[in-house]
Formats: structure tokens, sequence, C-alpha cells
């Protein structure tokens, strides 16, 4: 009976030392794989760049963020533009992003989450706010990663109704590209994402209801926000 119980109590232990193996050389891996992860040649970095941030999956596949922090904004998370997502191994890239779209980075248990955000004039007082306006995620299989399209999803905000009419109001003899244009863009997307229907028969006709003909950054803004707002609609 002694000897059983030893032998019982030996092939405990062995096969303990067995999975304890086993689990310092996955973690060595995981671990080896994030100290060589290094940035490739793509937006926002070159080859053997230091990424901004490393993740590792449970199946040992990692990968590099490697882009332009925003720093002004790190009270609001990881936030990062013109970046690309790389594979720590093989150096392919599983997402971009370039110079116009501002992003948080959020860590999950199986993965990573990149919200796209848009500075926005919102609330009672068209105050700006980083808005979230778009989600991708990356997530693993077994053997493989998993890489979402990045779709529409808008965070919730509101702006209050009689700042909507005295907006629009507003904007009704603007003729000259003398006015903060910019702002007044920026005001109609706001309007224009959360439904307000004439907000976005104006913003999307800007031209035709200025009689003006916008060119150079003026233009490059406004085909933006219509970009955006049709892109968010769809």
């Amino acid at each position: 009976m002694k000897l059983q119980i030893t032998i019982l109590v030996i092939s405990i232990l062995l096969f303990s030392c067995k999975e304890k193996t086993k689990e310092n050389n996955l973690t060595y891996k995981i671990v080896d794989s994030i100290l060589s992860c290094k940035c490739f040649d793509g937006i926002g970095s070159l080859k053997n760049d230091n990424p901004k941030l490393t993740f590792s999956f449970e199946n040992g596949k990692s990968i590099s963020i490697c882009g332009f922090l925003e720093k002004e904004m790190t009270k609001q998370g990881f936030i990062i533009s013109e970046f690309n997502v790389f594979d720590c191994e093989t150096g392919k890239s599983y997402a971009e992003y370039d110079a116009t779209q501002i992003c948080r980075i959020i860590k999950k248990q199986n993965g990573l989450q990149i919200q796209e955000l848009k500075l926005l004039p919102v609330g009672k007082d068209w105050s700006w706010k980083l808005i979230q306006i778009g989600e991708q995620s990356i997530t693993t299989n077994e053997t493989q990663l998993q890489v979402s399209e990045l779709n529409p999803k808008v965070q919730s905000y509101t702006i209050d109704k009689n700042l909507q009419v005295e907006f629009l109001n507003s904007i009704k003899d603007f003729k000259t590209l003398d006015s903060d244009w910019e702002l007044i863009i920026a005001k109609l997307e706001s309007l224009s994402i959360i439904g307000n229907e004439n907000a976005w028969d104006i913003l999307k006709n800007l031209e035709e209801f200025t009689q003006l003909e916008f060119d150079g950054a003026f233009a490059e803004t406004w085909k933006e926000s219509v970009a955006n707002v049709e892109w968010i609609r769809k």
C-alpha cells in the first residue's frame, strides 16, 4: 500500500513539473517575442523603430503598434494617430490609419480594440470633445489573428435643441470665406451624425448653399466631413 502511494505521489510531481515546464516555455516565447518586436516600414514608422505598444495573444502571436502618440491626450487613454499594426514575426500589417485619423487603443481579455475618434463640438456649449465614431477589433483563434473591418460605432452625445436652431439660423447669410468655416463645418458634421436632416442637407450641398467654390484646406475639410457622415449613416 505504501509503495502504491509513493508511486502515485511521484507521478503527480512529475506531471506537475512537466506542465510547469510547458508553461514556462510558453511564457518565455511570449516575452522573447515582445522583447524582439520592432516596427516595420509603414505609415508613421520605419523598419526597426521601437513600437509605441506591443501586445501578445494567448496563442503566442505578438503585434507591434507603431505611429505617433497624442501625448496631450493621455488623460483620455492610449491615443495614437498615423499608425500601423504589425505582426512582430512577419512584418505583415494588420491595420493602418493615416494622419487624419485619431484612435484609442484598448486592451481586452481576448485581444485589442481600436476605437476611431473624431474631435467634434458637442454638448450645451459646443465644447470640443473626442467622440468615438468607429471600432475595429483584433482577436485570435488557435493559430491565427482575426482582424475585423473598421465599422461605424458612434458614442452617444447630445447638442442642445435651442443651440441647434440658433446655429442653423445664424449661417443662412454666410456668403464669404471670412467666416470660421472649419468650426461651421464641424458643427454641421456633429449635427448630421445625430440625425439633424437640415444640417446634413446644408453640409452635403455646402457650395450650393453658400454660392461659393471651396478649394484648398476648406475643400478638404468639407469633403472629409461629408465622407465621414456618409460612412456613419450608411
